[in-house]
């Protein structure tokens, strides 16, 4: 009775994972389908046939650098969690993670092939806490990029928000904040980061921080590239301040497969600011999207290797 009951389960639980999988198809589908009915068509294509291919190869490689940092950063996490394995490993479970992303939400898809690659290599425990780690290193950097930007963006906020809303919400957020920080300060939470290193392994200084920031300029970098391949922007500094939000946003709502659907209806909104319309942002951000795809592709060098 109680094998029949673990089999229940685990089938329940396999297709709560594959309804997720069709639910966020279904979205991605959706969306760039409604961007699509939002714009001029003809002109959206239009501006597609008119990008320049060198800037394709620029972006495939500007992605392809993307993933090679977030292998280095990784690393360096994992080490201190006493994971040891080749840099080659961590590469090959970094870019098989992203191809698996193609196909299902990241969080489950690409983190899954990412531990299953390095299993052997350390304690469970440890490797799930690299991979948090990891990402969570990643939001750090953006936060930092957000707030440096602030300044820039705050007409896209006032836009979205009215004002003392917005100053209201900011209040909410720092003092929530300092309660938080109060209590990861506690001395039980402290006794249990230090047990499991965690304080040792996010304290500022860390180099992995460095990369992050790296990371995310890059991937602003993608964007830009994606936008000079159709033609020189109007406005090429304040796109570059945009594309922090654009980031978060999709950090905020990871509902679609690989971001598609939800990085064109954030682009087109957000990029209108820097003077671009609906046909050239959605442009952009499918270019961007496309690339990554093709660079993520990749990944099945490895599976045909191992």
């Amino acid at each position: 009775m109680g094998i029949l009951s673990s089999r229940w389960l685990d089938t329940m639980h396999k297709s709560k994972q594959w309804l997720t999988v069709i639910f966020r198809w279904f979205v991605a589908v959706g969306l760039l389908i409604f961007i699509l009915n939002k714009t001029d068509s003809d002109l959206l294509w239009q501006t597609l046939r008119g990008f320049n291919p060198l800037f394709g190869l620029l972006l495939v490689v500007c992605h392809s650098a993307v993933l090679v940092l977030m292998t280095y950063r990784w690393k360096l996490i994992a080490q201190q969690l006493n994971i040891e394995a080749a840099y080659t490993d961590y590469l090959r479970a970094i870019w098989l993670g992203a191809l698996s992303g193609q196909i299902g939400p990241a969080l489950i898809f690409s983190e899954v092939a990412r531990f299953k690659v390095l299993q052997d290599y350390g304690d469970n425990q440890s490797l799930i806490g690299s991979q948090v780690l990891d990402r969570l290193s990643g939001l750090v950097a953006l936060v930092l990029i957000l707030l440096l930007t602030l300044p820039f963006n705050w007409p896209v906020f006032a836009e979205i928000i009215p004002a003392a809303a917005l100053l209201k919400g900011l209040a909410i957020v720092t003092i929530s904040g300092a309660v938080l920080y109060r209590v990861v300060l506690s001395t039980k939470i402290q006794a249990a980061m230090v047990r499991n290193k965690v304080s040792a392994v996010m304290s500022l200084g860390q180099s992995h921080y460095e990369l992050s920031t790296l990371i995310q300029l890059v991937l602003m970098l993608g964007f830009l590239l994606a936008a000079y391949g159709l033609g020189e922007p109007k406005q090429p500094f304040t796109l570059f301040t945009l594309l922090p939000l654009i980031f978060a946003g999709l950090t905020l709502l990871p509902i679609s497969i690989s971001d598609w659907g939800t990085r064109e209806i954030f682009a087109v909104f957000i990029l209108s600011f820097a003077g671009l319309s609906a046909e050239e942002s959605a442009a952009i951000s499918i270019i961007y999207g496309f690339a990554y795809s093709l660079t993520a592709l990749l990944g099945l060098l490895f599976l045909l290797k191992k």
